[in-house]
């Protein structure tokens, strides 16, 4: 008999993709699939005792739940996380209905976690325990772990691969010394993240192992997940039904695919990135990666050893704060750059400044700055890039990366200090950045720049924003940096918060198009417009 079983947890852990909002009738869809598909169990979303929304997969009663089921889920069970320590043991009523309790805890609150564990089981619930980055624990402190799990008596024991950065030798020897140990009768589970590829490849090694309990596998629909994703439910029931005589009615998980997880990957994809393959060979949380991923000027190398930085303790959970610190400390180098700020004044000294970014506006609208260029004869200034369109009087660079992507720079070039090479201008980093969220934003660093030369206005041209459609957020594809869409919005706005700061210092005329500023008719007629 196939002691194999599935533990589909789209609707919670997926939900990290769409801060679990699903919408009621799409849970509903998604709910009545897996059950029809035959998964064992149905990881619903987390307990929580925030306000309850129904579009939502976090409930604070089982009633909640209960009313969004397909009528009767037959075998399958279905089951709601709690995180140790946001819900108080007295706020848990007695169990009344037959819903099944994953409680998951970090290391250093495992004590506690499994005294709170206990009480659950004696108010009726079944419970699994799931301690958080299980490759952490030395061998003594399993076998601890263990014989207190035993004291207990949970339905399941999880081993979890938080980071995603198990491999074959780490998951067979805690998979070892845990079916060794652990009472035969606790069902003995799998949760990982796909950061190295490996959650397919574990999942078949543990089935391999044909342990004489029964196995859980955690898994989601299409790999939902945040960073890398998770292992697929599609791939992970269509190999028990070939290998281990599985049941599953796959067509259920993919009508799931087709009609709703589609439509969640295409606003926000997740899966295999090499900034987050780091993040797994780091053993840090995907989230510092990510942070790192969005301040877009981050070359991988810079990324990879900000992430060997990161402290043991540190790890586990993401802490932005800490990597906020490590980042800016990193990066940053101070110098004393009076005397090329001087020089640069004394270039601009009586001109109109034209600051071309690297949007696409600066070909499509390239007739308005030809004939500002003819009427004014400004200084120009490219931002991260040398165009091919217009000879620039100075190239500015403050990204790293983006200074490794230029093959040859033939006007004069300012770098900020964060860019450990040789240039004809050398700007101190930190002068020039504020500490909100994109203060490091080039454009931004440039106009803090000049603001400090008492410059009294800037045209622009090419600061567009960003797009959703990435192929209209640069001049030539070379330039393209891939944004998660949920992100356009965020950043667009954080942007222009910022450049309406400046613009009570500065006055920002811009000469093509842009989401951050508001086109009067009055300028469109001269096309300029001006914050």
């Amino acid at each position: 008999m196939n002691n194999i079983k599935i533990l589909d947890c789209t609707l919670r852990d997926g939900g990290y993709i769409n801060n679990w909002n699903f919408k009621k009738n799409n849970i509903e869809f998604i709910l009545k699939h897996l059950v029809l598909s035959g998964a064992d169990y149905v990881e619903c979303g987390f307990y929580k005792l925030n306000e309850y929304d129904i579009d939502k997969t976090f409930f604070n009663n089982a009633a909640q739940l209960i009313s969004l089921l397909p009528g009767d889920c037959g075998k399958t069970k279905l089951t709601l996380m709690i995180n140790y320590g946001e819900i108080p043991i007295e706020a848990i009523p007695d169990a009344k209905d037959n819903i099944l309790l994953r409680i998951v805890f970090k290391k250093n609150r495992r004590d506690e976690a499994l005294k709170y564990c206990e009480q659950l089981i004696q108010k009726g619930y079944e419970i699994f325990i799931n301690p958080m980055n299980t490759i952490t624990y030395s061998s003594k402190e399993m076998l601890d772990l263990i014989e207190k799990v035993n004291e207990i008596k949970p339905a399941g024991f999880t081993i979890v691969d938080t980071t995603g950065s198990m491999k074959k030798k780490d998951l067979l020897s805690l998979l070892y010394l845990t079916d060794l140990n652990l009472d035969k009768k606790i069902a003995l589970a799998f949760h990982s993240h796909n950061n190295l590829q490996l959650s397919f490849s574990n999942a078949q090694i543990l089935m391999e192992q044909h342990l004489k309990r029964t196995v859980i596998i955690d898994s989601t629909v299409f790999g939902m997940g945040r960073g890398a994703g998770n292992l697929c439910t599609e791939l992970l029931m269509q190999y028990i039904n070939d290998n281990y005589d599985g049941k599953y009615n796959l067509i259920h998980i993919l009508k799931i695919v087709d009609e709703q997880i589609n439509k969640i990957f295409a606003v926000s994809p997740w899966g295999y990135s090499v900034p987050y393959y780091l993040a797994a060979t780091n053993c840090c949380h995907p989230n510092y990666a990510r942070f790192l991923i969005e301040k877009q000027m981050v070359p991988i190398e810079l990324i990879n050893h900000i992430l060997k930085r990161i402290p043991l303790e540190k790890k586990n959970s993401f802490d932005l704060d800490f990597i906020t610190e490590l980042y800016n400390t990193t990066i940053e180098h101070y110098i004393d750059d009076d005397k090329d700020a001087l020089k640069i004044l004394n270039q601009i000294k009586g001109k109109k400044i034209l600051i071309l970014a690297s949007g696409k506006n600066l070909i499509k609208q390239q007739n308005r700055i030809n004939k500002f260029i003819k009427e004014n004869t400004p200084y120009i200034i490219s931002l991260n890039f040398e165009p091919d369109l217009y000879k620039p009087d100075l190239v500015f660079v403050s990204n790293l990366k983006r200074y490794n992507e230029l093959n040859s720079i033939t006007a004069p070039c300012a770098v900020t200090s964060n860019i450990p090479y040789p240039a004809d201008y050398k700007l101190n980093y930190s002068s020039y950045r504020t500490n909100s969220l994109y203060a490091d934003n080039v454009a931004i660093m440039l106009l803090n720049f000049l603001v400090t030369l008492n410059v009294p206005e800037v045209y622009l041209a090419g600061l567009d924003g960003y797009s959703s459609d990435l192929s209209e957020n640069y001049i030539n594809n070379d330039l393209l940096f891939v944004m998660p869409s949920e992100n356009v919005e965020l950043v667009n706005n954080e942007i222009k918060k910022e450049l309406t700061k400046l613009s009570e210092k500065i006055k920002l005329n811009f000469v093509t198009d842009s989401y951050y500023g508001e086109v009067s008719e009055k300028y469109r007629d001269s096309n300029i417009c001006i914050i």
